[in-house]
């Protein structure tokens, strides 16, 4: 989506302007999610702060590397959070786990307690682990792309760039939480499938 917006509007203005357009999609998700009646997500809202100092900055001093630049700080600060929530014993991706097992409090919390457990929770701290340096070195090739090719060819590799490292990492977690989960099925890491009745 960026990069379309960016392509149409670079057509017919500057490059600056193009950049600072293309950059509105967070804002876009936040109207489409308010006219659905659903509430912001905070993920959603540190994108749209993101977004809003980025901009103004390349605004204010006239260089559009700080809109460039912006994938490269976000992915760089999440990948250092994952990693530090790992070494501090409060896995981020158990939480986010959690957020997204349930909708019910006591279902969570009865998730809490087996996944609090030592093995799964090592299990949690390598995922955090792993993906702390998954969006470290993305925000490496984020900064290399800004500074080192046009504008319009960071916004045509950036976005499908993300996407395929994302889905690698998905793919790679899975497969590590299946083959622990084989061993030790008790710590109930994937969703149990179940048995159609006759």
């Amino acid at each position: 989506m960026p990069g379309l917006i960016y392509l149409v509007v670079s057509r017919h203005t500057t490059v600056l302007v193009a950049l600072a357009a293309a950059s509105s999609v967070p804002f876009i998700d936040l109207i489409w999610r308010l006219v659905q009646g659903k509430k912001p997500t905070w993920a959603g809202m540190v994108f749209i702060g993101a977004a809003g100092i980025s901009v103004g900055l390349a605004i204010l001093l006239r260089s559009p590397i700080f809109i460039l630049a912006k994938s490269s700080v976000i992915s760089g600060t999440m990948g250092i959070a994952f990693a530090v929530s790992a070494i501090v014993g409060r896995p981020l991706t158990r939480t986010i786990a959690l957020r997204l097992s349930s909708e019910h409090p006591d279902e969570r919390r009865r998730l809490a307690e087996r996944w609090g457990k030592p093995r799964a929770h090592g299990v949690f701290c390598t995922l955090s682990v792993a993906w702390g340096l998954l969006l470290i070195g993305m925000g490496g090739q984020h900064a290399a792309l800004a500074f080192s090719v046009s504008p319009g060819t960071v916004m045509a590799v950036d976005g499908p760039a993300h996407a395929v490292l994302t889905v690698l990492g998905i793919i790679w977690s899975v497969l590590y939480v299946r083959r622990i989960q084989l061993s030790h099925p008790d710590l109930g890491l994937l969703p149990a499938r179940t048995e159609p009745r006759d």
